[in-house]
């Protein structure tokens, strides 16, 4: 591979810039036939800038680069030459969007956003595809720092970056740890993950219900009791019962039980999902904290700070909440009491874990964003033992290995369209279509690396925006595409026919066999019980086809 190097430094308060050696560092370099591994030799003490790899590539005219986002909800796809990726949106950038630091819940503030068409970048790992052959490249090692790649169709270039920011570098330091490779689409990820030595945790899918997306956080033990009684008549096709927000009285508070709503405590519901025969499964935000939350007013050390000491809002969930530094002593203790009550007092199985990127928003303690993430799952690792974690608006490639099941798009909205407010606040908000495009383009995680979740599947016919045939639709894509196939419906309102596409959703008798994607309509081709059949629907309004 023929490639240039560039690198930039600060060193005794100035700023230098080089691709080769001088008498302040030196590169040691290793360049096999499917990698390349570069480490930086400082001579001296230098504070970190910037990195990158710059090679040629010749795009052509039908070729299609895949852009892995940053988190589990980031827009993920093969571009076009003629496509433009979106950026933070307009609600984003204003004084709201800053007030509650919408700005860290994507990329925006430490890589490069696209000025225009062909220009794009991946996270971790991306390929350009050239009809059926990919030319994949893929990070081995995201402790460095954040791989980011950089594709520019127009100028016919992809760049390798490592996110080095806010980090001193005075002993040897491996930058770059790149594998590449070339083939069918199933022979490079297969290669990638057998390189990487990954394999799943598990490969049991995970099937039942989460209360988040008929209730939101209006839930109480008298509708979870409920929709539980419900469910448990279905247990044939089900394993799982999922709790999510709205059980405590505010994030972060995780042990503080809001008691209107749920007088007797957490452990009994767990219990009764049990008697059952099901796995009891709870949600948290394990490094959020709301504004108003106890944990923010009475131990606001614990919250991640800016440099003047002030600490950074990291989304406009509830009002708008922190990011938690779980490197502080008594943070991290607080946050393995909080597990191992959830986990061992009141028994639950499993742990969806939400908004994780949020204690990685900026270098701290002379370590990169990338290290923070993977000490971040390492700890949450140690918190659950071999319990269940399914992740969620977190990174890709940190959690390879760590979590048994993941989010790998964006929440399902209750109607299709993607509305306008929404595109304008970031590339993670809600978005049916990006949930569906996510799906599709990072299949190549699930097996591989943990099994997907594509989001839930819904049937009721209240409190709904699709239309029947929609909902059929989207719940063979998620049979297709899932390991993890979740309802946020009340079974006991199912009719008959409901009742049949449940239990057909739920049933392993489908076998996808192939993806394709012209415009916006999507096919998708796959086989159950012996006969073969095809998905045409529009991706972008849910017209089917």
């Amino acid at each position: 591979m023929n490639y240039s190097i560039s690198f930039k430094y600060n060193i005794f308060g100035k700023t230098k810039q080089t691709d080769e050696f001088n008498e302040d560092i030196s590169w040691t370099i290793d360049e096999g036939e499917h990698g390349l591994k570069i480490t930086l030799v400082s001579k001296k003490e230098i504070s970190s800038v910037s990195f990158e790899v710059k090679r040629e590539y010749d795009f052509n005219d039908d070729s299609r680069f895949f852009a892995n986002g940053f988190q589990s909800w980031t827009d993920t796809k093969e571009f076009t030459k003629n496509e433009r990726m979106s950026d933070l949106g307009f609600v984003g950038k204003t004084f709201f969007g800053k007030k509650f630091g919408l700005n860290y819940v994507g990329d925006y503030t430490f890589c490069n956003q696209a000025e225009n068409s062909g220009e794009f970048h991946s996270h971790g790992l991306a390929y350009v595809r050239n009809d059926k052959t990919l030319d994949f490249f893929g990070s081995l090692d995201e402790r460095t720092g954040f791989t980011v790649i950089y594709a520019d169709m127009n100028k016919n270039t992809l760049t390798f970056t490592k996110d080095l920011e806010g980090i001193v570098i005075s002993e040897p330091y491996e930058i770059l740890n790149l594998y590449f490779t070339s083939g069918g689409y199933d022979e490079v990820f297969d290669s990638y993950f057998e390189t990487l030595g990954i394999k799943p945790r598990t490969a049991d899918k995970i099937k039942g219900y989460t209360s988040w997306y008929n209730y939101y956080q209006e839930i109480s033990e008298d509708i979870i009791l409920r929709d539980l009684r419900s469910l448990s008549a279905e247990k044939d096709y089900v394993n799982t019962f999922q709790i999510d927000d709205g059980y405590q009285t505010a994030v972060g508070d995780w042990l503080s039980i809001d008691k209107k709503k749920f007088p007797h405590g957490m452990k009994p519901i767990a219990d009764e999902i049990h008697k059952d025969g099901l796995k009891a499964g709870i949600w948290l935000a394990p490094f959020g904290a709301e504004f108003n939350s106890n944990v923010a007013k009475q131990h606001s050390d614990w919250l991640i700070k800016d440099e003047k000491g002030k600490p950074i809002p990291v989304g406009a969930n509830w009002g708008g909440f922190y990011g938690i530094d779980f490197y502080k002593k008594d943070a991290a203790e607080y946050i393995r009491n909080c597990f191992d009550t959830i986990l061992n007092d009141w028994g639950f199985d499993m742990v969806k874990l939400d908004f994780l990127y949020a204690c990685s928003i900026i270098p701290m303690y002379n370590k990169t964003r990338g290290q923070i993430a993977c000490e971040a799952m390492d700890f949450i690792r140690e918190c659950v033992g071999d319990k269940l974690i399914l992740g969620c608006g977190v990174w890709m490639l940190p959690c390879f290995g760590k979590v048994d099941y993941m989010r790998i798009g964006a929440d399902m909205a209750l109607g299709w369209k993607h509305t306008l407010l929404r595109k304008m606040m970031h590339r993670e908000d809600v978005s049916t279509p990006n949930a569906i495009h996510n799906s599709v383009y990072r299949r190549c995680f699930n097996g591989r690396a943990f099994l997907c979740d594509p989001d839930v599947f819904l049937l009721r016919r209240t409190n709904i925006k699709f239309a029947p045939e929609q909902q059929e639709l989207l719940a063979k894509f998620i049979k297709l595409f899932g390991g993890v196939l979740f309802i946020s419906d009340n079974v006991g309102d199912y009719d008959k026919k409901q009742l049949e596409l449940f239990h057909d959703t739920l049933s392993d008798d489908a076998e996808l066999l192939a993806v394709n994607e012209s415009g916006d309509t999507i096919f998708v081709d796959y086989r159950q019980n012996g006969s073969e059949h095809t998905l045409k629907f529009c991706v972008t309004d849910g017209v089917i086809y």
